[in-house]
């Protein structure tokens, strides 16, 4: 009988450990199955929902394959997320950076700091730091940018990127890669420091291996911090890359994966791709997808080891929306419904910065016709080419957002691509969120971007 009692209660308990939840038993045994021990946060800056999906419908039909983002669809949780801020509805980003970065809600320009604009906020970066763990930053744009800065610095302006560069170097970050390398030489040395600091140096004393080309960033050690400024500005636009030495988002995102997997204690890594945002506000569409579909090759990259590394949470998102982007129904003929005109997106390999450019020389309708038929394969009508050649010659300041003179050739283009833009600045659009592995059940509904920290603090158990 004892026996018979005892086998019964064997059974019981052996029921018990297979069809319990995993995770009882492993939060009972100290072991908490749900968290993750590495976080990849890809944003893709100014990506919102019409960027996406226009991005998705040219891979089918020019690449005849999907983005990497769908086949992530089939697994992910989604959400959509606001950004307003502490004193806008309509977020800049630094702000939107420094709120998915401290989990508080920023005033404009700030980089991390808090609502008064003068004390610093912790980033999630720096409690990673704290347990040791590794931090890695890459992106197409400026290391000292918006977006890598509100996890590596503070300051009050994101315009003080002499600043930046020298908080990033002793920051602890252990990769930090992207364009920009003027804020890190001093004006002898043909940088824009004015203070004769030469931070590749400084760097290489802190223990950085600097590199500076594609070729070099492959040879990198992985033992070592690396420091990757391939571009003396923001990084070259991606569909004019092969012409240069420069790393694609793809491979900085691969070596920032292999640098940081060495460490024992897990690993944070924000890999944006920084130029769509900067191709929305030049309502460059052609452009703005290469850019797309680049952030998308290294959201590939980021599927491809959570896949082999289980213990790893993948976030994709955007910081804002730019550009109030969409496709049109009508095309030139005034034809309903069919789409975005793929053939002509794929020929246009000159972002529209060179055509102005080129354009402000002899701003004369028939230099627009010529210049825009040679780099562009459209040819414009008379009425179409005075419009583009009227906005040429206005001056763009410093830091301003309204690029009329990309805006008007936007406009005239929109009959031929079928794309267009209703802004050339950020929107209050929410944008969208996807997210697989370890805490990955906290995305859901509609969200603030503040909560990404801590759906990243939560499932690290960071405290």
């Amino acid at each position: 009988m004892r026996k018979r009692s005892g086998l019964i209660l064997s059974i019981i308990l052996l029921s018990v450990i297979l069809f319990a939840p995993q995770g009882d038993i492993f939060a009972k045994s100290g072991v908490n199955s749900k968290l993750a021990k590495n976080v990849i946060l890809l944003i893709g800056d100014g990506m919102g929902p019409g960027h996406f999906w226009a991005a998705q419908l040219y891979s089918k039909n020019v690449l005849k394959k999907d983005l990497n983002m769908i086949d992530m669809l089939k697994d992910a949780r989604v959400a959509y997320l606001t950004n307003e801020t502490a004193d806008s509805l309509v977020t800049e980003s630094a702000a939107a950076a420094g709120q998915i970065a401290t989990g508080k809600k920023m005033t404009a320009k700030c980089v991390s700091m808090e609502a008064d604009g003068k004390t610093p906020a912790k980033s999630i970066t720096e409690i990673a730091k704290e347990r040791n763990m590794a931090v890695g930053l890459a992106t197409t744009s400026g290391i000292t940018d918006a977006t890598p800065a509100a996890f590596s610095a503070h300051e009050s302006s994101r315009y003080d990127e002499e600043s930046i560069a020298a908080q990033q170097i002793v920051s602890g970050v252990d990769v930090l890669m992207g364009g920009r390398k003027q804020y890190f030489l001093p004006e002898t040395k043909g940088g824009k420091r004015k203070d004769g600091r030469n931070l590749l140096e400084e760097a290489a004393k802190e223990g950085y291996m600097v590199v500076e080309t594609s070729r070099g960033l492959k040879m990198a050690p992985i033992g070592k911090k690396i420091l990757g400024l391939f571009n003396m500005h923001n990084m070259t636009w991606d569909y004019n890359r092969s012409k240069t030495m420069e790393p694609s988002l793809a491979e900085m995102a691969d070596k920032t994966l292999q640098a940081l997997s060495k460490n024992k204690n897990g690993f944070i890594a924000m890999i944006e791709g920084g130029r769509i945002d900067h191709a929305s506000h030049s309502n460059d569409a052609a452009c703005m997808l290469n850019e797309m579909l680049a952030f998308d090759e290294a959201v590939g990259v980021a599927l491809r080891f959570a896949k082999s590394n289980p213990g790893t949470l993948v976030i994709v998102t955007a910081d804002h929306e730019t550009g109030g982007f969409a496709m049109v129904g009508k095309d030139k003929e005034s034809k309903e419904y069919i789409g975005m005109n793929f053939d002509a997106l794929e020929k246009m390999k000159v972002p529209f910065e060179t055509i102005f450019n080129k354009i402000k020389k002899d701003p004369s309708p028939q230099k627009v016709k010529a210049i825009v038929k040679e780099c562009l394969a459209i040819e414009l009508t008379d009425e179409e080419a005075a419009i583009v050649a009227t906005d040429a010659v206005k001056k763009m300041e410093p830091h301003n957002y309204i690029y009329d003179y990309s805006h008007s050739l936007a406009l005239v283009l929109r009959p031929y691509l079928r794309t267009a833009f209703a802004s050339q600045t950020h929107t209050a659009m929410p944008v969208q969120i996807f997210g697989i592995g370890p805490g990955s059940e906290m995305i859901k509904g509609l969200m603030h971007n503040t909560e990404i920290f801590n759906i990243v603090k939560t499932a690290l158990d960071l405290k």
